[in-house]
């Protein structure tokens, strides 16, 4: 019941926000689709809920696990379309890709390590759009709880047991305890500062910014 409900309610619904930032994507840029993509951390199964089957255009997806994507939704083999990498280095030469897209993944990556991250986006695509959850919304979205990102991180590591994810999903302590050490939600001031030249699109709820995207194209 647990798993049925997270599947039947959440991914619904992380999906619509989905499909509703890639629809704003295409309209701004509506040649993407025939241009040579990297989504970087990326799976079969966000292409698929946006509604575009990667096996039909020029996409790479970039990833430290393939997380038992190989196949889509058709029981196709994508297996070609999906790299591994070290989480560091991206191994392709500068600017191979035509767009470099990330999504819900920069705040995954540990603070130390972001520039480096970002700077790898930078070298292997012409252009960029990156996009991830904004701090300033009350409701943390991995974890599906609210304000837990906004307490201590020692408080918000203990609390996060309680959110529907760990909930849910009947997590074990360690793996919600490690999972909640591996996100941290950027505030805008942060994002902008990996992105200084790009043009930054505040996805809005209500009034609460519930996510930011970086759109950069290089001159």
């Amino acid at each position: 019941m647990p798993r049925n409900l997270w599947r039947s309610f959440i991914h619904p619904v992380m999906a619509y926000f989905r499909r509703r930032r890639f629809a704003k994507l295409l309209r701004l840029e509506p040649n993407l689709l025939s241009e040579r993509i990297l989504d970087l951390g990326g799976s079969v199964h966000f292409w698929e809920k946006v509604g575009i089957d990667p096996a039909k255009h020029d996409i790479t997806l970039l990833n430290i696990a393939a997380d038992g994507q190989s196949t889509n939704k058709k029981g196709e083999d994508v297996s070609s379309k999906i790299v591994l990498y070290d989480g560091v280095t991206i191994p392709w030469p500068e600017g191979y890709f035509d767009w470099v897209l990330c999504n819900s993944v920069i705040e995954h990556v540990q603070p130390e390590q972001r520039q480096r991250f970002c700077s790898e986006i930078h070298r292997v695509g012409r252009r960029c759009v990156v996009q991830t959850p904004a701090f300033a919304f009350p409701i943390e979205p991995h974890f599906v709880m609210p304000f837990v990102h906004w307490l201590p991180r020692r408080a918000g590591r203990r609390m996060a047991r309680f959110g529907l994810w760990a909930m849910l999903r009947r997590r074990e302590k360690a793996d919600i305890e490690r999972y909640f050490d591996e996100v941290n939600l950027l505030r805008l001031k942060e994002f902008k500062a990996y992105f200084p030249t790009a043009e930054i699109a505040t996805e809005w709820f209500g009034f609460l910014p519930k996510s930011y995207t970086a759109i950069e194209r290089k001159a």
